[in-house]
């Protein structure tokens, strides 16, 4: 999220770990949606993306997971599925195409071959594939030590 205010000239904080996405941001060229449920005509069970994108030519639904390292393929072909009606929902309903794009990435670190692509897609060029892997890592560490101290 930090990242995509940075590139369409959205103020945000100076670092990603200080910044705290509001539901909706825009301005003149994107609207940045966080968290936020799509309404459709249709019913969907899967409607409330982590970042849905919304530019003047086309949406983009980006939804973030952090599984287990053995299972960040498959979470990531989940996640395409996942919000595979939603897709073709909002490229009915706002006449723009609308692509699916998942930010997986393991417990421990591990990622799918295809975040390098992902991220390149998104223009996610100011934090590094380490820095998510050192976040998600710091969180599991986290998580540990709360479960460890409570024990």
């Amino acid at each position: 999220h930090w990242n995509l205010c940075k590139n369409y000239n959205i103020k945000t904080a100076t670092n990603w770990w200080e910044h705290k996405p509001e539901k909706v941001t825009e301005n003149q060229m994107v609207k940045i949606l966080w968290d936020f449920r799509i309404q459709t005509d249709k019913v969907l069970t899967h409607n409330t993306p982590d970042i849905t994108l919304v530019e003047r030519n086309k949406v983009t639904i980006i939804d973030i997971a952090i599984p287990g390292d053995s299972r960040v393929d498959e979470k990531e072909q989940e996640k395409i599925a996942k919000y595979q009606d939603l897709k073709i929902e909002i490229q009915r309903l706002w006449h723009k195409p609308a692509v699916v794009i998942p930010v997986v990435i393991g417990t421990l670190g591990a990622i799918p071959k295809a975040l390098e692509l992902h991220l390149k897609q998104l223009k996610i060029d100011k934090i590094t594939i380490s820095q998510m892997q050192k976040a998600a890592l710091l969180g599991s560490a986290r998580i540990l030590r709360k479960y460890i101290t409570t024990s």
